[in-house]
């Protein structure tokens, strides 16, 4: 079995766009991007318009498995979401998401707003403990 680890090597790596520092996967879920109508998935896709039809009349929204935004982290700029596209050679090609790309993306939370999830209390009391920590070390 020899070259068991071989794929290790092969991983990409992606690069701050704004120090150049390597950035770092999150871990968390992929968002895909989604396109509806003839004239969006004959653009998007690059494909004719005759295939961009028939995939708009079987499918009214069609979810490009090949283009998503994922969460990174960068050691200087800290929490990052980048849109990632995958080419026919297999190489992802990635940019800094726009607004864009966060309307056109499944069920993405949105990163200029909190959790929904956490309470308002709970998120404002998040906000303050650096005003108690600096209290109580003088």
């Amino acid at each position: 079995m020899p070259n068991k680890r071989r794929t290790r090597q092969q991983t990409q790596q992606f690069f701050c766009p704004i120090c150049q520092q390597r950035l770092w996967r999150s871990g968390g879920t992929k968002y895909h991007l989604y396109y509806q109508g003839k004239a969006e998935i004959q653009e998007k896709l690059n494909i004719t318009s005759k295939r961009a039809s028939f995939i708009a009349t079987h499918h009214p929204v069609y979810v490009d498995a090949n283009v998503w935004l994922e969460e990174f982290f960068c050691k200087v700029d800290l929490k990052m979401w980048l849109r990632l596209s995958k080419a026919s050679d297999g190489l992802l090609h990635s940019r800094l998401a726009t607004q864009a790309d966060w309307e056109r993306s499944v069920k993405t939370p949105d990163p200029d707003l909190p959790n929904s999830t956490v309470s308002e209390f709970t998120y404002r009391m998040s906000r303050r403990t650096g005003q108690h920590l600096a209290r109580y070390e003088m």
